[in-house]
């Protein structure tokens, strides 16, 4: 981590005056019983999650706000000159507004004042569909460990169980944002949440859908979820909590081998929170240990290693009020999972070539809010996110790859060279036979007692390095105007930049096999062995010949937003303008040549930038409210997504980043080294209009009474210029339709290349790609004193040409954003069947969840998803092949209209009982709790192989809903 945690105590201490606050606000109004509007009332709102009370007055016009607080319950008291406080319990959510309008009664000046408030479950003054979720919602719902078991939660959002890819609500699984803390712990540059926060520090979740304002930089295309992590209160408290998983907990799982779930799961938690400075200074501080296991079975070699995964999570929070006016809060999260016996080639691999990986996540911020007068307040955040992930090989072999010939191959120990594939015996091929027996008869498996070829032995061949950082700044000021018509003005400036690191290597000499002099050199010198590895392991005398690859992705944001009062109406009107500037690594600008660079490995240069009058994104809503407490809203927004893995795929220095053929006689000498194609660098087409999703929202909100809240919506997002690599010449080639322009992308790509090289592929927005969304939704709370409960229809309709969730057989995974293999070459072009329902589509969903606190220290939760079923379509290469030629391959080529088929709908129930038992000894309180999830074993199946030329898998599911199965958790608390 480059910002350590001592930097975030140090900013703590030297840095007071600056201060954004992950939390919610307090507004409202203060009138006599006259209805006059009175200012100058003290209004002081303290929790137990604040150290210091925050305090404001009233304004002219009787407006008061708390903006920044903490999420959680408050008090809030009232007074106005020498008369006694009254008080209003609230409660907080985050990214929420909670409206208390007040009205006091003054019979005498001895009298105390009467308080007559009531607070809202709607956010009278704005028009975005949002949600918010407490820590007690959350625990006391079946919800788990992770992060991404949170979003099941949201209304309107698809239920998925996929590993890496978000879900869909209207854009692509790649298009969503997720925070924690406020900072985005999205992959950079790819998009989907890979990274590693847990649920077990969150204290309450929000989510916008839709109708964002220009308030917190949001440019998602899907929706936007924030979650706020717990901190220190006035009170000393604690937990030690264990939850278990084990294999006769769960069900057999349903896949096509028959294969059963046997993995092993717990999880550890240690929390610690309390006053450092009484009044002051707050600390939190937690543990988390989730680790599984699994009994891997044997092959053909015989045992294989079991698996093991084991993640050790710290993460430590400081809230600081040195003042009233002042909160600042630094926190920092600490991640590291080391896994072992990850997986084994197959039947036919030996133990060795087990595969591991590690992974880091280190995320610290430092952020707060000044109230510097009742008018006016300032907000700040800085926050650095590392996320270092590691594949490899359990079976390392460290010596260097050489390609002047010092360095041979070791043909008596080629189990301690790389990855070998033991050959199997040519019938016919005397003389090969005879020299492969002696590898055979070491190396082969048994097979009635004899050893046989086809295996593989030595250890895996790939070590594959991905290290990601975020660092991101950003500022905020915020100023109410009292007057007839208020006006709540935000200004704001945010800077950040995605970075990846990427190193690709081999294991020893990578990949081994023996051609056993059946095959030639050009100039006929015969080849026994052959070895297949990554040029970026070719050593030389200074280091490696490739450099690591850079990659950036650099990120300016403006916005400006006036929050406009007007008797029942309120109207947002804002702007969001961004700058972004792609770097890739490889070039170095010049004079002279036609391209303006040179080739220079290592150099990072700008690949395109998008200035911000390119990306003016307004926001702008409306919000009746039409008799005190319901509302009518409309939105009109624009977004220009932000993520994009082009500054990665389309680097020049990609170029380097190619497999390399070894070449050895019969006594492993090197005979020569042969570079194989590789992907390379791209240009990008003229003028680029940025991605960009247009967005309708019409709504209404009633709060039919104090504890029950009633939404409803019709939504309407339409996404285009969609950026994609395809061929340059792909409108002129592959039968495109008449009103696609019969041109070039870039016409003279041709010269470019002769200068510089490159591919042949350019960046480009794509004729007719478009995605439009249909939304009608139906959502309504209801908040007793002992219970909650949450229920949502949303039908809806996602359809469109451009499928970013669509492009490859597996789709679990972290797929370039502009360089995924829609659009390359014949049968994949956007004209080729590729209009219709896309892979997000789920035409109906129900979800119901909720709570009960029962009169015996116990509670009883629940949660109910239905939702329609994937769509999906034949892939068919044959349909293209007078322009495919000798491809063969059907990945992504559409034999019918997409979405023509759809798999089977999904429901599921799971349930929670936890018993409290408060007191136990002391102020200690233990707790038993069970999870029951998917009650009824509904396995459905989806994500069906599409491909009609692979008749052994074609039609058949590759993923199944998880089976059903228990969790058991013990925890003391004090």
């Amino acid at each position: 981590m480059r910002k350590s945690l001592l930097f975030v105590i140090a900013a703590l201490v030297l840095v007071p005056s600056v201060a954004a606050q992950e939390g919610g606000s307090i507004e409202g109004v203060v009138r006599l019983s006259t209805g006059e509007s009175i200012a100058g009332v003290v209004v002081q709102a303290s929790s137990p999650v604040l150290p210091r009370p925050r305090v404001t007055a009233t304004l002219d016009n009787g407006a008061y706000r708390l903006p920044s607080l903490p999420p959680g319950p408050y008090r809030v008291t009232y007074t106005l000159g020498e008369q006694a406080p009254q008080a209003r319990d609230v409660q907080v959510f985050l990214e929420q507004t909670t409206r208390v309008d007040v009205t006091l009664g003054l019979d005498t000046v001895e009298e105390s004042i009467d308080v007559v408030a009531e607070s809202s479950l709607i956010d009278t003054g704005s028009a975005e569909l949002k949600s918010a979720l407490s820590e007690e919602t959350v625990d006391n719902l079946p919800v788990g460990q992770e992060y991404r078991d949170i979003l099941k939660l949201i209304p309107g959002v698809q239920y998925t169980e996929d590993a890496v890819r978000g879900p869909s609500a209207g854009g692509s699984g790649q298009d969503n944002v997720y925070k924690f803390d406020g900072v985005n712990v999205g992959l950079p540059l790819f998009g989907v949440l890979s990274a590693e926060p847990s649920s077990h520090d969150i204290a309450q979740v929000a989510v916008i859908k839709g109708g964002a304002k220009a308030t917190d930089f949001n440019r998602s295309g899907g929706f936007t979820i924030n979650t706020v992590s717990k901190a220190g209160t006035a009170d000393y408290q604690g937990e030690v909590s264990y939850q278990v998983q084990t294999e006769s907990m769960t069900g057999d799982r349903e896949t096509d081998s028959g294969a059963e779930f046997e993995s092993d799961r717990d999880w550890g938690v240690l929390s610690l929170g309390g006053p450092v400075l009484r009044d002051q200074l707050y600390f939190y501080t937690s543990y988390y240990r989730p680790t599984v296991s699994r009994d891997n079975r044997g092959n053909l070699y015989g045992e294989v290693p079991d698996f093991e995964s084991v993640r050790n999570e710290f993460f430590g929070k400081l809230s600081w009020t040195p003042v009233e006016s002042l909160l600042v809060s630094g926190s920092y999260r600490d991640s590291d999972r080391e896994e072992e016996g990850a997986s084994v080639g197959g039947e036919a691999s030996a133990a060795t070539t087990s595969e591991g990986g590690e992974a880091t996540l280190e995320i610290a911020i430092l952020e707060g809010s000044w109230i510097v007068n009742p008018d006016s307040f300032v907000s700040f955040k800085f926050s650095d996110f590392a996320n270092e992930t590691s594949s490899r090989p359990d079976l390392l072999f460290d010596f260097p790859i050489r390609g002047d010939g010092s360095v041979g191959l070791d043909i008596d120990n080629l189990d301690r060279q790389g990855l070998f594939l033991v050959p199997e015996p040519v019938a016919g091929e005397d003389a090969y036979n005879e020299f492969i027996q002696p590898y055979i008869d070491r190396y082969g498996f048994l097979d009635d007692g004899v050893r046989v070829g086809g295996g593989d032995v030595g250890g895996a061949s790939t070590i594959n390095d991905q290290n990601f950082y975020r660092e991101s700044f950003q500022v905020g000021y915020d100023y109410l105007i009292d007057s007839r018509i208020s006006h709540e003005l935000h200004v704001g400036y945010q800077w950040y930049v995605d970075e990846e690191d990427l190193a690709r290597l081999s294991n020893g000499w990578g990949v081994i096999t023996v051609p056993g002099g059946r095959v030639t050199t050009d100039d006929g010198t015969p080849i026994f062995f052959q070895a297949s590895f990554d040029q970026m392991s070719l050593i030389n005398e200074g280091g490696s010949v490739v450099p690591v690859i850079h990659s950036e992705y650099e990120s300016h944001n403006i916005e400006i937003n006036d929050t406009i009062r007007w008797n029942d109406w309120t109207f947002n009107v804002g702007v969001l303008a961004s700058n972004d500037i792609l770097y890739g690594q490889g070039l170095r600008e010049t004079s002279g040549n036609l391209s303006g660079f040179e080739v220079d490995p290592g150099s990072k240069y700008e690949m395109y930038e998008l200035d911000f009058g390119d990306m003016l994104q307004p926001r702008l809503g409306a919000t009746w409210n039409y008799n005190g407490g319901d509302t009518v809203y409309a939105s009109w927004a624009r977004y220009h997504p932000a993520a994009s893995s082009l500054p990665r795929a389309a680097s020049w220095d990609r170029n380097l980043r190619q497999t390399i053929r070894a070449y050895f006689d019969a006594e492993g000498n090197l005979i020569e080294l042969d570079p194989l194609g590789s992907s390379s660098g791209k240009f990008f087409q003229e003028d680029l209009d940025p991605r960009a999703i247009d967005e309708f929202i019409l709504g209404t909100a009633r709060q039919i009474d104090r504890r029950w809240a009633v939404r409803a919506n019709a939504r309407y997002r339409y996404g285009y210029n969609f950026w994609e690599d395809t061929n340059n010449n792909a409108r002129i080639a592959f039968d495109s339709p008449d009103d696609v322009p019969d041109e070039l992308y870039i016409p003279n790509l041709n010269e470019v290349r002769d200068e510089i090289g490159g591919s042949s592929y350019v960046i480009a927005e794509l004729d007719g790609a478009f995605t439009k969304y249909y939304e009608v939704g139906l959502d309504a709370d209801w908040r007793g004193d002992r219970a909650f409960f949450r229920g949502s229809y949303v039908w809806s309709h996602y359809y469109g040409t451009f499928d970013q969730d669509n492009t490859a057989a597996e789709n679990d995974d972290a797929i370039f954003i502009g360089s995924s293999n829609l659009a390359d070459s014949a049968g994949r072009q956007i004209w080729n069947n590729k209009y219709g329902d896309l892979r997000g589509d789920r035409r109906h969903q129900v979800k119901l969840y909720g709570y009960y606190l029962l009169p015996w220290n116990a509670s009883a939760g629940a949660y109910a998803i239905y939702q329609s079923g994937q769509p999906w379509e034949v892939w068919d290469y044959r349909i293209y092949q007078p322009l495919t030629g000798t491809s063969t391959s059907d990945t992504n080529r559409f034999g019918e209209p997409a979405g023509s088929r759809t798999t089977p709908s999904h429901y599921q129930l799971d349930l929670n009982y936890t018993q409290r038992f408060p007191q136990l000894f002391g102020d200690v309180e233990a707790e038993v709790r069970v999870d029951l999830f998917n009650a009824f074993d509904k396995q459905t199946g989806y994500n069906i192989d599409p491909r009609i030329n692979s008749p052994a898998t074609f039609g058949r599911f590759r993923d199944f809903y998880e089976p059903r199965r228990f969790q058991l958790a013990v925890a003391l608390r004090f």
